[in-house]
């Protein structure tokens, strides 16, 4: 457990998500040392302004100085015996890959700034094209979505409203995961980076029970491309128990397609 926790202040609001939640990782492995953050910044070969301003969320670390960094806390909690660290460092190496994605044409986030006759003759590109991942997923449910509607057998005529009293109940609760609603307008403003990379945090590392809510939370707002994002996350994880794990926590709900899905996106075909 972390031994010197800090009043820290807020980051800066202009960074996205995924450096936001980098800065968030960084503060709760700092504090899992004793020393100042001048000694562990000396050790860790930088100068104390370039850790804080890590810490503050003024720049992205550099690969580098974020090994180091961490090399240090490491040492310095299995000497005082606190056990691992909160993050494993290829977390932070995915936080930090993430942070410098750009999410707009007009980001320079972890890239040069663009010259202004560079600027000009760069065309606007397209939301995939700008945001590989997003094409990604959507190339991947696509598949999934065939698979799973061909399985399904055709209606037999026009389907009938269930009554009242046969609705599950996880149609008529409130969101119970309050990302849904900062996903809803990221998406509205175009932050389409910023809301694939909460779609990810949540598949790649919520517990079963927390993805039920973060599922039904999204299917509930309208954000049914949203959920399957996060399912398709859950299904690229490499442990294959906590998929079923996940899985399983999905039919328990009554989410019997959403377990379909899943389950379909786990067993796709290597590309």
């Amino acid at each position: 457990m972390p031994r010197n926790r800090k009043a820290w202040k807020e980051p800066p609001p202009h960074i996205n998500a995924a450096h936001r939640a980098l800065v968030k990782a960084l503060r709760e492995v700092r504090e899992c040392s004793p020393r100042t953050q001048a000694a562990i910044a000396r050790e860790a070969n930088q100068e104390p302004t370039t850790l804080s301003n890590h810490l503050n969320g003024g720049r992205i670390p550099d690969e580098s100085l974020l090994r180091d960094f961490y090399a240090v806390v490491e040492k310095d909690a299995a000497a005082t015996g606190d056990g691992p660290l909160p993050h494993s460092l290829d977390a932070l190496l995915e936080l930090r890959t993430r942070a410098k994605k750009k999410h707009c044409d007009c980001c320079t986030v972890g890239h040069p700034a663009a010259t202004e006759d560079s600027a000009a003759q760069q065309q606007p590109a397209s939301p995939a094209a700008a945001n590989p991942e997003l094409a990604r997923t959507r190339r991947l449910r696509q598949h999934v979505r065939r698979r799973v509607f061909s399985q399904r057998p055709k209606p037999g005529g026009v389907p009938v409203p269930p009554r009242e009293g046969d609705r599950h109940p996880a149609d008529a609760v409130e969101l119970t995961w309050p990302e849904a609603e900062t996903i809803a307008a990221y998406l509205a403003d175009g932050r389409n980076h910023d809301a694939s990379f909460l779609l990810w945090q949540a598949g790649t590392s919520y517990a079963a029970a927390d993805i039920v809510s973060a599922v039904t939370s999204c299917r509930i707002a309208g954000l049914n491309d949203a959920a399957e994002a996060i399912l398709i996350n859950v299904a690229e994880r490499t442990d294959r128990q906590a998929v079923l794990n996940v899985a399983a926590a999905l039919g328990a709900a009554g989410r019997h397609e959403d377990v379909t899905f899943i389950l379909a996106a786990a067993m796709r075909p290597a590309p």
